[in-house]
Parts: C-alpha cells; sequence; structure tokens
C-alpha cells in the first residue's frame, strides 16, 4: 500500500506540473490493453496513464477494443509497432497471439512493460519485457476464496462468473478460488460460468444458473462486468444475504454494496497505479 503522504506529494507535483507552458512531449508511449470503454475498470487506469504522462511531460496513447477480443489486441498491438513509439505498455492476456509481435518490437528496439496481465511462463520461455507491474491473478483469487473459508463457511455450490472466457489473467484468478475452495472442501462443485461483457446477458446467466442450481449458495464475480449484474439478480430474486457475493475489483458501485452488506468481500489491484 502507498502511504497517504505519497499520495499528497504526488498531488503537489501534478499540480506544480500544470504551471507554465510545457515544451513539446519528447517521448511517446503507447499503453496497449483488453480493456476497452465498456469496462469502468479502466477508467482510472486511463487517469493514472494521463497524470503521468502530464508529470513526465510525455505523451500516452492509450488503446483498447470496444469488446474483448484477442485479435482486436493484437491487431492493436501491431498498429502500436507501426507507430514507432519510444515504449509500449502491454496487457498479456494471451502470451500465445501475442507472443511474435510483442518479440517482433523489442527486436526492433522498442521496450515493453507488462502490465495488468504477465506472461505466466518460465522467465527463459516468456516474452522479454522489462517488468510486469500489476498482482499475482492466482492469489488474488485463492485468497478471495481463502477469506470466506477462514470465515468458517462451507459452501454447498460454488459458481464463478467469467466476462472474458480465455483471459488469462480472469482463468488464473478462477483457478486460485477453485483451488482454495476444493482444498478446503473436497467434492464441493466449483463451476465457472460464461456470462460475458453484455450486462443483460450476464444476468440472464446468473439467473438462469441459480434456477437450475438452486442449492448454489456462493458466487465469485472477476470484475465489476460480472459483479453489477450478480448484484441485480441477487435482489431481483431476493436472494441477497443467502447467497454470498465475493469479487476481485472495485467501483463505486461495489463499494456501496459491500457497506451495504450485499457483497461480502472485494480485491483492489490499484488500477490508478497500474495506469501510472
Amino acid at each position: 500500500m502507498v502511504p497517504y503522504s505519497k499520495y499528497a506529494e504526488l498531488e503537489e507535483k501534478l499540480k506544480q506540473a500544470g504551471g507554465g507552458a510545457p515544451s513539446a512531449p519528447e517521448y511517446t508511449f503507447y499503453y496497449v490493453s483488453h480493456g476497452g470503454p465498456a469496462d469502468p475498470w479502466w477508467a482510472p487506469v486511463i487517469k493514472g496513464s494521463q497524470d503521468a504522462a502530464k508529470l513526465l511531460n510525455v505523451k500516452v496513447v492509450y488503446s483498447g477494443p470496444e469488446k474483448f477480443s484477442v485479435q482486436a489486441l493484437v491487431d492493436l498491438l501491431n498498429s502500436a509497432i507501426a507507430a514507432r513509439p519510444n515504449g509500449i505498455i502491454l496487457t498479456i492476456t494471451d502470451y500465445n497471439a501475442l507472443d511474435q509481435p510483442a518479440r517482433s518490437a523489442i527486436s526492433q528496439g522498442i521496450p515493453i512493460i507488462a502490465v495488468n496481465v504477465p506472461d505466466p511462463r518460465p522467465a527463459n520461455q516468456r516474452i522479454p519485457y522489462l517488468s510486469y507491474v500489476g498482482q499475482n491473478e492466482y492469489d488474488a483469487g485463492y485468497y478471495l476464496a481463502k477469506y470466506l473459508v477462514d470465515k468458517g463457511y462451507k459452501p454447498k455450490r460454488v459458481v464463478i462468473g467469467i466476462h472474458e472466457v480465455g483471459h488469462i489473467g480472469l482463468e488464473t484468478r478462477a483457478k486460485g478460488i477453485t483451488d482454495a475452495i476444493t482444498q478446503a472442501y473436497p467434492g464441493t462443485p466449483v463451476e465457472k460460468l460464461d456470462i460475458t461483457t453484455d450486462p443483460t446477458k450476464a444476468a440472464e446467466a446468473f439467473k438462469s444458473y441459480l434456477t437450475a442450481h438452486p442449492d448454489t449458495d456462493v458466487i465469485f464475480t472477476l470484475g465489476p462486468l460480472g459483479a453489477h449484474p450478480a448484484l441485480q439478480v441477487l435482489r431481483e430474486m431476493k436472494l441477497t444475504g443467502k447467497v454470498h457475493l465475493l469479487t476481485i475489483d472495485i467501483d463505486d458501485t461495489i463499494l456501496k454494496a459491500i457497506d451495504a452488506g450485499e457483497l461480502d468481500a472485494a480485491v483492489s489491484q490499484q488500477p490508478y497505479a497500474q495506469g501510472f
């Protein structure tokens, strides 16, 4: 956790950076992400990158697809490489698809920093980026589920809503959740549910699952795109307080739900810092 004094210091520097007429940015960096405007989690990430650009007097170009698509992410990366920036910040949501273009960028002298989702392969096999900024996805899922286990709750059936199937980071979170539950309570059903990034379809998926499996007493979601419709469905089905809801990532809606007792717990991975 960053001490409050550090945030105050950063705010003061940003104010100072806003004064006067800055010279034209000398460096340009591309932030190539799988997260588009439809996902509210990415708003503070973008804000963080903009604040860093202002502080350092550099140009940051953020690009993300309208909807989650590995091919769209590859296309955005190739476009970024063609622009010959001074560096690229990249979410490695599918290392198989991104391996070749990322290595091509590095071979052309364009350094890469991985953010939000790393290449999970061993160091001698992964894309040779400079560093990784982000959380450990497995631990995020594991310890979120362990929070429930440590409170002594034994679930009858668990469902994990995954809004971007194939996203290595989300799949790894789901693996952590599954391991924590099944290690503590072997034989407990734990299923992944494809809810898509469409809130209406996500709500329908949760409602159908809960109707088909009325013994479900725990829902895990992997981001606001899952948490918001899950909250809606639990309210509509009058299951709030009867079905435990836990999520990874936070926003105002999730924090208010925790305060209201509608959501048990959430993991924050500091999105602003991942942009900055």
